[in-house]
């Protein structure tokens, strides 16, 4: 008896988990572009100078995920053509 109570709690335990992560999976993201904290920074603030390039690249401005995983203005680098 005391088998079959945990083995109908732990069904029930990861029905309940399973539910909630496909509930977590159907919340809507907003798409990317979408400005979430503010306007979006056409131009780098006023006195903010890109790095020094690594050699045969060049930095621009974007607004875009960053390497963190952030949706935010930063410097980009990018390669010469």
């Amino acid at each position: 008896m005391k088998r079959l109570l945990l083995t109908a709690a732990s069904l029930a335990l990861a029905t309940g988990l399973g539910a909630a992560g496909a509930l977590a999976a159907n919340i809507a993201q907003p798409p990317p572009g979408t400005v979430l904290y503010g306007p979006v920074a056409a131009t780098p603030p006023a006195g903010m100078v890109a790095p020094t390039p690594p050699a045969g690249f060049h930095y621009e401005w974007v607004y875009s995920y960053d390497h963190h995983g952030f949706y935010k203005a930063h410097w980009a680098a990018t390669r010469n053509s």
